[in-house]
C-alpha cells in the first residue's frame, strides 16, 4: 500500500473540508487528519520493517509505532538533509556538494500532541461531560486541525523521504537467543539497548570500520561459600534485593541483599 500517497489524499481532503464553516465538515476533517497521521507514520516504518520485532507491531497505533522506531534508531523522527559529492580521494571531503533535499519527518512530539486529541472529538460526549460543560469546543478543534495540516504539508512536501542512514548492528541475545537489530546515532554515540523479549540490556558502541559492539550490562558476583569463589554474571535488570540464583559450582542458593556498614565519625 502506498501510505504516503494515502496520507496526501487524506490531508488534501481535510483542507477542503476545513474551508467550510460546517461543524460536521470539521469532524470529517478531523477523521481524515487522524488517518493521515496514521498513514504517514506507517510509511515511515517501512524503512525499519526488519528491525521492529514481532508482527504484532504491525497493528500498533502511530504513537507506539514511532516509539518503537526510536528504540531502534534514536534519530528515527529527526529531519535529515541529504547531499552528495565526489571525493577527491578515499575518505577526503568533496570540494562541492549537491543537495538532494531535506527529509522533514513527522515526529513523535507532533503525534503525541494531536493524535489522541483528535480522537476525543470523534465520539459523542458522555452525559458526565455534558453535565461538566466539557462538550466539544469546535473552535479549538479547527485551530488544531489547521496546525496538523501545516505539519503534514511540510512533511509531505519533502524532496527526499524515509531516509534511514545510520550505523547498524545485529546480534543474538546472550540470554534468550532472539535477534537484536539496533542503530547508533549518526555521530556514533554509544547507547544502552534492551532485548524486547527478555529485557537483557547491552551497551552498544561503534567499533572500527563502522562495525558495532554489544557489551552485556552485567555485574560480577563472587560466591561467598568458603572454598568456592565462583563468579556469576548478573544482568543489570536483576540487580535488586531478593534476586536469587544457584551457584553452578557448589550448588549454594545465593541471594542479593542490601548491605550496611558503620558510618565514619564526623568531627
Amino acid at each position: 500500500m502506498d501510505y504516503r500517497h494515502t496520507a496526501r489524499k487524506h490531508c488534501e481532503a481535510a483542507a477542503i473540508l476545513l474551508s467550510n464553516e460546517s461543524d460536521d465538515d470539521l469532524l470529517f476533517a478531523a477523521l481524515k487528519l487522524r488517518m493521515a497521521l496514521e498513514s504517514i507514520t506507517y510509511d515511515r516504518s517501512k524503512g525499519f520493517a526488519e528491525d521492529l520485532g514481532p508482527d504484532a507491531m504491525k497493528t500498533w497505533q502511530p504513537k507506539k509505532l514511532m516509539e518503537r522506531m526510536l528504540e531502534v534508531d534514536p534519530q528515527a523522527d529527526s529531519d535529515a538533509t541529504l547531499s552528495f559529492g565526489e571525493e577527491p580521494s578515499l575518505g577526503k571531503t568533496p570540494a562541492s556538494m549537491h543537495l538532494l533535499g531535506t527529509d522533514h519527518v513527522l515526529n513523535l512530539r507532533t503525534l503525541k500532541k494531536h493524535y489522541d486529541a483528535l480522537g476525543s472529538y470523534l465520539h459523542t460526549p458522555t452525559i458526565a461531560q455534558i453535565e461538566q460543560s466539557k462538550s466539544h469546543d469546535f473552535g479549538k478543534l479547527r485551530e488544531r486541525c489547521l496546525m496538523i495540516v501545516k505539519a503534514l504539508e511540510t512533511s509531505l512536501s519533502s524532496k527526499a523521504w524515509n531516509s534511514t542512514l545510520a550505523i547498524r548492528g545485529e546480534m543474538e541475545c546472550a540470554e534468550c537467543g532472539d535477534t537484536l537489530r539496533r542503530r547508533l546515532p549518526k555521530d556514533g554515540t554509544e547507547r544502552v539497548v534492551q532485548c524486547w523479549s527478555c529485557t537483557a540490556s547491552y551497551l552498544m558502541s561503534e567499533a572500527e570500520d563502522q562495525k558495532v559492539h554489544f557489551a552485556a550490562r552485567q555485574i560480577e558476583v563472587m560466591c561467598p561459600h568458603e572454598g568456592c569463589g565462583r563468579v556469576s554474571y548478573i544482568w543489570e535488570r536483576d540487580v535488586k534485593a531478593g534476586f536469587s540464583w544457584q551457584c553452578p559450582d557448589c550448588n549454594s542458593q545465593l541471594v542479593l541483599a542490601l548491605g550496611a556498614m558503620i558510618a565514619p565519625l564526623v568531627k
